[in-house]
């Protein structure tokens, strides 16, 4: 097992492997590229497997390579078909290019300055949240009640570093998307899941797992693979080979968590759902729908999150302790 700090090697490492699979697709060979990029993707994806270090820096490893194997299918379609073909500098360089976040946004950003403080003080109530959390060990009379506190952490972090980017290109002089497109306005878990949550992971999904089925109109193949990526990507910044009896079935909830959703999606296609009403009445119902289903199911992925990186004082296999009357646990 490789310690920590050179296990974060492994970055650049992964970000390598993103060439080797784009090169691997001139190969002559149908079946070819395709053993040659399987096996480049599975290698990248087990590379934090053969890692060790503090819980919170595993957590974010295992995120980031997860990230780096789905970016480099994405520029694997990108570039399936460019000629001539790019050179190895202009791959390494785009696999750790968020050009995602840098999309020109439909409207214009008015006062980045604002924008930029607003950012700076989400970030910061995130992390008063994280350390008043860690005092009161919420989870320790109910598990729940935690998980919807950290639930509201990842919002109040997420939207401050999308401000925090849109805010920063504002001042000097450019108007970008940013990470996110207030995801609380989502009719459908689709429109969360395709438009409104995270670009930066959403939009390299859709090339490299849902376009080359969707152009063939083989949707549900199309949304299974995309979730099922995202899965995976989640799913190795869980598992432990060296701990697994204890991990597995935290890993299990989590590819639970995004085929769950893969499988609500379809529904809401075959059931007309995904179509954003325009009742103002209807369309209320909608959100409201949206926000209950992601927020019964996101224990499933916040829970093991919070364990791995001791979110709170938790940890891997501690359970729900009652407290007595006078706060002893039982």
């Amino acid at each position: 097992m490789i310690p920590f700090p050179f296990s974060l090697l492994v970055l650049p490492s992964a970000a390598l492997l993103g060439v080797f699979y784009v090169t691997a697709g001139r190969a002559a060979s149908r079946r070819g590229r395709t053993f040659a990029r399987v096996s480049i993707l599975a290698l990248t994806w087990a590379c934090p497997l053969a890692t060790r270090g503090p819980g919170p820096i595993q957590l974010a490893l295992g995120l980031l390579v997860g990230y780096l194997g789905v970016r480099m299918v994405a520029l694997g379609e990108r570039w399936r078909a460019r000629r001539p073909a790019p050179a190895w500098r202009e791959i390494f360089a785009a696999m750790l290019t968020p050009d995602a976040l840098m999309l020109p946004a439909l409207l214009p950003v008015t006062r980045p300055g604002r924008l930029l403080l607003g950012g700076v003080a989400r970030v910061a109530a995130c992390a008063a949240l994280l350390v008043l959390g860690n005092r009161i060990r919420l989870w320790h009379w109910s598990r729940g009640a935690d998980d919807l506190l950290v639930l509201v952490e990842v919002a109040v972090g997420t939207t401050g570093i999308h401000q925090l980017v849109v805010g920063g290109a504002g001042l000097v002089g450019r108007s970008v998307g940013g990470l996110q497109d207030h995801p609380l306005l989502s009719a459908s878990l689709r429109e969360f899941w395709a438009r409104r949550w995270n670009r930066l992971v959403q939009d390299n999904l859709n090339r490299g797992f849902f376009r080359p089925y969707g152009r063939r109109r083989r949707w549900a193949l199309g949304t299974m693979m995309a979730f099922g990526a995202s899965g995976i990507m989640h799913v190795i910044a869980v598992l432990d080979p060296e701990r697994a009896t204890l991990t597995m079935g935290p890993a299990t909830a989590v590819m639970g968590f995004f085929l769950i959703h893969a499988g609500l999606v379809l529904a809401e296609r075959r059931l007309g759902w995904h179509r954003r009403p325009h009742h103002p009445t209807a369309l209320w119902w909608a959100r409201a729908r949206t926000m209950g289903l992601f927020v019964l199911l996101s224990p499933l992925l916040l829970d093991p999150f919070a364990n791995v990186a001791h979110v709170h004082g938790r940890a891997l296999g501690c359970e729900f302790r009652a407290r007595g009357p006078h706060g002893h646990i039982l």
